[in-house]
């Protein structure tokens, strides 16, 4: 709409000025995809009862780690949903600076906007921040560390860090997490549950068939592989069957 263009230009507008300003913005972090479910997020942890424990305290300090593509940053979103609160997303590129103390202040500046807004932080990439102290080669790295440690600290709201690469992580700032969620490929029914949620086959075909048992070999998905397949559909206007999604997952 005419109306939707406009709020869109004067938003571009603001950020223009901020920029020139100075001031660094966050992205503006996709939406959820409409086929996200938690059911198809594969962590030991009971996600029901951490939301609602949220809920009632609205003060946590989650770190997600598994590989990349398994949610963690889209379980922040979720959480956002569902606790009707904004979130806040900065990445690792977005708070390092060139300038000594500059990326101190750019972490101190997400937490400050966090706490101003009442949002979820979320710091993605968090290795770049959080390595272990005992290997540092430089002071800057040390201060980092310590920054984000005295912020964590300090915040009353939600905050999440998600990574990679949790066994490079500074052992006393995972002692600072009130929970630590492992994410992992998706498991043999949640491959075939997303896939079916997502493709508009049921037919029961010969290559059909053949494709389900493909997706059984395929061990290593997750659900950000079945969102690129997805993409890739629709640039190219391939009908999202089983067929052709499998064959999308495989490649």
């Amino acid at each position: 709409s005419s109306g939707a263009q406009s709020d869109v230009q004067v938003l571009r507008i603001i950020e223009g000025t901020l920029t020139a300003m100075g001031y660094r913005n966050a992205l503006r972090a996709p939406s959820l995809p409409a086929h996200y479910d938690p059911a198809f997020v594969n962590t030991t942890a009971d996600l029901d009862a951490l939301v609602a424990g949220l809920r009632r305290s609205n003060s946590a300090r989650l770190c997600l780690y598994g590989p990349p593509g398994t949610g963690k940053t889209a379980f922040a979103h979720h959480l956002g949903r569902v606790l009707d609160k904004p979130v806040l997303v900065r990445r690792a590129s977005e708070l390092l600076s060139s300038w000594v103390g500059g990326t101190e202040a750019l972490i101190a500046e997400a937490f400050q906007r966090a706490n101003d807004d009442g949002a979820i932080l979320v710091i993605d990439e968090a290795d770049g921040f959080l390595r272990d102290r005992t290997a540092a080669q430089q002071s800057w790295e040390v201060t980092q560390v310590n920054e984000l440690l005295t912020q964590m600290e300090s915040f009353d709201g939600i905050f999440v860090a998600s990574t990679n690469l949790i066994d490079t992580l500074d052992a006393a700032a995972l002692r600072r997490f009130d929970f630590k969620l492992k994410y992992d490929y998706l498991r043999p029914e949640q491959r075939r549950a997303l896939v079916r949620k997502v493709a508009i086959d049921g037919t029961d075909s010969e290559q059909t068939v053949r494709a389900w048992q493909t997706l059984d070999r395929l061990t290593m998905l997750t659900p950000g592989d079945v969102a690129n397949a997805l993409r890739q559909c629709a640039v190219t206007g391939q009908a999202v069957t089983v067929p052709t999604l499998v064959a999308l997952l495989q490649a």
